[in-house]
């Protein structure tokens, strides 16, 4: 009996300790819908330590700020990922709204898909932008 215990209090204990791969599914769409939602730290905290190094909150979040002037990110879809041990290539849809910056040429309404790079840093799973990308 006690050892039926103790096996089940270090798998739940081992369980919480790592991320899968599954919740990468969960945390693209999650970051995402908080840029959707304006909530620039909440997406901030998805990205992998290292690049918080190189861009702090301040400049993401005005970054992110600016580009909303001409995009209008509006829903988030996962579509696949192709993961390896510590390393994930997440394809999402975003559904968004282009500003012309003309506002006589109103705005339009398109589809795109998007490939992410996630890394599994410290057990947790973590954006890593691509430099050439800043969204």
């Amino acid at each position: 009996m006690n050892k039926v215990i103790t096996i089940s209090i270090l798998i739940g204990l081992l369980s919480g300790c790592a991320e899968t791969v599954d919740d990468i599914n969960e945390k693209a769409v999650a970051r995402w819908q908080a840029v959707i939602d304006g909530d620039y730290k909440k997406a901030y905290d998805y990205l992998a330590p290292s690049h918080r190094q190189l861009e702090n909150i301040n400049s993401y979040e005005s970054r992110m700020a600016t580009a909303r002037l001409s995009i209008d990110w509006q829903e988030v879809e996962f579509v696949k990922k192709d993961c390896q041990e510590l390393t994930c290539e997440v394809t999402i849809n975003m559904t968004y709204v282009y500003k012309f910056p003309k506002r006589s040429m109103g705005e339009t309404k398109g589809k795109t898909t998007i490939k992410e790079n996630w890394i599994k840093s410290d057990n947790t799973w973590y954006l890593l932008p691509d430099e050439k990308k800043k969204l």
